[in-house]
């Protein structure tokens, strides 16, 4: 694929040479002197990884919402953003046009999943469509699972019973925030083993809450 793209671009031009994998779809992250040549690019992407790769899209903009997700451009292959993942031997069903998902973030799931015991309650702050949530669920006594966003909450719930998980996962769709008062804040909050929060920008802000800050200290943390 180098080559050919090599031989395509201008010369002197640096060639996008990886992309995230997300079910069907290659994922490009490509720099602004590339994108006069984006359809190019994602065309030769395209053809030279079908059938596994049957779309191609490029992130317009950042993240830049309280959902998380982002904007993307169909750049080659069909339109449909809806994709079924495979990480760790579970099966996700995502959109990329309403959710969001990391493949990159896998091992950091599996190694907090590698550190979870039996009897452990794990509450997932910001669970998305429930990666780590439903992977958990599968070692774990219980879990809560929370998302701001309603679609990435529909296919949280979808996932949980695609996997025979409906017993062990609890979910719920509000902010953060109300998460961590009702679960921490309930009669016995040291039922909570351990507390996930992948938003890196925001997350420290929680640990600011003083009802999150008192069980911290009663729990010796």
């Amino acid at each position: 694929m180098d080559e050919v793209l090599e031989e395509l671009l201008p010369k002197g031009m640096v060639v996008p040479s990886s992309y995230e994998l997300v079910g069907h779809i290659a994922h490009l992250n490509l720099r602004t002197e590339h994108l006069p040549h984006r359809r190019l690019i994602a065309q030769v992407v395209f053809d030279k990884n079908r059938p596994k790769v049957q779309t191609v899209v490029n992130k317009i903009d950042a993240i830049q919402n309280d959902y998380r997700t982002m904007q993307l451009e169909v750049l080659a292959g069909n339109h449909s953003l809806v994709t079924t993942v495979v990480e760790n031997g579970i099966r996700f069903q995502v959109d990329l046009a309403t959710v969001y998902w990391n493949s990159r973030l896998g091992t950091e799931r599996q190694r907090l999943i590698n550190s979870f015991k039996r009897g452990d309650n794990v509450c997932d702050v910001f669970s998305g469509v429930g990666p780590l949530a439903i992977a958990a669920a599968k070692k774990v006594n219980r879990v809560y699972a929370n998302d701001l966003n309603p679609f990435a909450v529909k296919y949280q719930l979808k996932n949980i019973a695609c996997n025979k998980l409906q017993g062990k996962v609890e979910v719920f769709n509000k902010d953060g925030r109300e998460l961590i008062k009702e679960i921490l804040g309930r009669e016995n909050p040291a039922f909570v083993t351990q507390v996930v929060m992948n938003l890196p920008n925001d997350a420290a802000e929680y640990l600011g809450l003083e009802i999150y800050r008192s069980i911290l200290i009663q729990k010796k943390l």
